[in-house]
């Protein structure tokens, strides 16, 4: 391949084509890894799934998303709108040598954003389709990768078999290539069966492909030869001890890219031990790839040929509780999760699951969150595949368990894809109650990607839904989020108000975590209206509750409220003690942005005392989590100007 300097400073872009399963992607990454020299600054990735029998394309926002993310920009600092994102991918890498590779492209509409427009990049496109577009306006070098020759098929299979087992059975030979159709990946899994098992003769092999019915996988395009290949499956297919067959058919039903051993146990109602046997079978059949240990994927056309037996052999009563099992494992396994994570949440009541499932035993803090950074895909997607399998109860029932995780991370585009569909799902149940709860998630989503009049708009159908159906617990959790909405823009008297409802409302309710934070957002109102006795009155009594419930999380709050209490009127001892026990509790919990919020206290206050030195650093942390974090607004432009005059001063 040319060099920019040769193609005069423009990026390079080859777009790989061909039909399915021939070799588009291999080849991609075969000269990727061979290129790693040439490109000091790393590779991009990004499978488009634009022929995917398993979802539909990846938008380019998505794609993008995950290179920002590979660039290492923070979720929060993502901008919300497609060209703002292009954008600021494409600044990122405009002195980098990158190779980026897009893989299975449905159209040139989805490439042209994930361009880098560098003209020290080079792009890869592998696509089913021509990508006219991506050729005649940008100047992509056309590959298109046809068939293997039948010199070229033979010298693959005879580099598989050897050439004394090709010589031993010629015509069997002939007729197995013949039916593979020069398909690289047809000839490598006959070549597969034919070598695990030496007993099975060529002939035999052969035979079963002429038995097999050439039809055509629904999921792909009428004009692709994929017959053949078909028939390859097939053919391996009915190879498979009959229950790792079954368990073929029913990994083709779970949602995501991916599974993990333990949901596919509960999916196919077996013992790990002996569904690690049909794995294992199927893997050696090439018909399953264990991607990362534990984890097990389908190739595209094996994952369309799997469902369309399940379609075809299968009931729907057997499939529709296959789908019922993998839903129960992901949201027993979530909720118990999201419990470790936010043990004084309001819990949702959930239905048993059904026989066979078995979800996973998590018991830390830690395993909870290693557990939601491996499954958030299929988290995701599984929202999706319960709303389209009829479960509305279970999508919204998976959105409420990993809001806690997708918020905890500012992933704010993830939290807005589950709960839309969350709250589809919950106004087809009639469930007011489970819509409020949707709207108040999608208010928090709004109002952290810049979208301050949709928040408020949601809060208030929130607010509307509750009173309908004298939610109180759900009135009280909406007044808190409007509190925080209306401090958020700057309206403190607003916020007081909702916050004093809100005080009211978990008061009558009996609800003591509630009422503790309650206590804590009118204790914080107070200090902004200057009232720093009653603001300490009130956290007092809210961290007396909350030591009592041993809610950690609300006691990291109430610690920075009051130290910030404490430091209004001069008592900088106390202060100091409180802003301590708060850094510890959201250190120990991973809330680095309360962890921020309490270092700019901090550094105020040692300003305050003369110790300079102990503030600039509060605030250099304090600007490093809250940049990290993407936060870009006034608050985080007021610490460096403090930061600055310090400086200045310390000069």
């Amino acid at each position: 391949m040319e060099s920019q300097a040769e193609r005069g400073g423009t990026v390079v872009i080859s777009a790989i084509g061909g039909t399915g399963g021939i070799g588009k992607t291999w080849l991609a990454l075969r000269w990727a890894h061979q290129q790693q020299e040439r490109y000091p600054d790393g590779q991009l990735y990004a499978d488009l799934r634009g022929f995917s029998p398993s979802g539909e394309p990846v938008p380019p926002e998505t794609a993008l998303r995950m290179f920002l993310d590979s660039l290492g920009v923070a979720p929060a600092q993502i901008p919300a709108d497609l060209d703002a994102q292009a954008a600021l991918y494409r600044s990122l890498v405009a002195d980098r040598r990158l190779l980026v590779v897009l893989d299975n492209a449905r159209d040139t509409a989805q490439v042209l954003p994930l361009l880098p427009g560098s003209p020290h990049c080079t792009v890869l496109v592998t696509s089913r389709h021509q990508l006219v577009g991506l050729i005649t306006t940008h100047g992509g070098t056309p590959l298109t990768l046809d068939v293997l020759t039948d010199a070229e098929a033979h010298e693959l299979l005879t580099r598989h078999l050897g050439p004394q087992r090709i010589a031993y059975e010629p015509e069997a030979s002939s007729s197995l290539l013949k039916h593979c159709a020069g398909l690289p990946l047809a000839i490598s899994i006959l070549a597969a069966r034919a070598t695990m098992n030496p007993a099975l003769t060529l002939k035999a092999l052969a035979a079963e492909l002429q038995e097999t019915t050439l039809a055509r996988l629904d999921a792909l395009d009428a004009g692709e030869a994929t017959a053949n290949l078909r028939a390859v499956f097939a053919a391996s297919y009915r190879a498979l001890a009959p229950q790792t067959a079954d368990v073929f058919r029913q990994l083709a039903l779970a949602p995501g890219p991916d599974i993990a051993l333990p949901a596919a146990a509960s999916l196919t109602a077996l013992p790990l031990p002996r569904l690690r046997t049909h794995l294992r079978e199927l893997q050696a059949a090439h018909l399953l790839q264990e991607h990362t240990p534990g984890r097990y994927s389908f190739h595209d056309l094996l994952r369309a040929y799997a469902t369309e037996l399940a379609e075809t052999l299968d009931s729907d009563t057997e499939r529709s509780a296959a789908v019922g099992r993998i839903l129960d494992h992901y949201v027993h396994t979530a909720h118990t999760a999201d419990r470790l994570l936010s043990p004084h949440r309001d819990p949702v009541s959930l239905s048993p699951g059904a026989d066979g499932v078995s979800p996973e035993r998590l018991t830390t803090h830690r395993q909870a969150l290693e557990w939601f950074t491996r499954e958030r895909a299929t988290l995701i997607a599984a929202v999706e595949h319960a709303a389209l399998a009829g479960s509305d109860a279970c999508a919204w029932h998976l959105a409420w368990t990993t809001i806690t995780f997708l918020t905890r991370g500012g992933r704010w585009y993830d939290v807005e894809t589950v709960e839309r569909t969350a709250l589809a799902a919950a106004t087809r149940l009639g469930d007011r109650s489970a819509q409020a709860q949707c709207h108040r998630e999608l208010a928090y989503a709004y109002a952290l990607t810049g979208r301050g009049l949709e928040a408020g708009s949601a809060l208030a159908r929130a607010l509307e839904l509750s009173t309908e159906v004298n939610d109180v617990l759900g009135q009280a959790h909406t007044h808190i989020a409007l509190g925080w909405l209306h401090e958020y823009q700057g309206d403190q008297q607003t916020a007081f108000h909702h916050d004093l409802n809100t005080l009211e409302l978990f008061t009558s309710l009996g609800h003591r975590s509630g009422r503790a934070r309650a206590l804590n957002a009118v204790g914080w109102d107070h200090i902004q209206l200057d009232d720093h006795m009653q603001a300490i009155s009130h956290c007092r009594e809210a961290l007396a509750l909350q030591q009592e419930l041993e809610d950690e999380r609300g006691q990291a709050g109430t610690w920075d409220t009051l130290g910030y209490a404490y430091q209004q009127i001069g008592d900088y001892r106390n202060a100091i003690d409180c802003y301590r026990h708060s850094l510890e509790f959201n250190r120990k919990l991973g809330h680095r942005y309360n962890e921020a919020e309490t270092l700019v206290h901090l550094g105020e206050l040692h300003r305050a005392t003369g110790a300079l030195g102990a503030a600039q650093d509060a605030w250099q942390r304090a600007i490093a989590i809250l940049t990290d974090a993407g936060r870009h607004d006034t608050e985080l432009d007021r610490i460096h100007t403090m930061l600055q005059d310090l400086n200045r001063s310390l000069a």
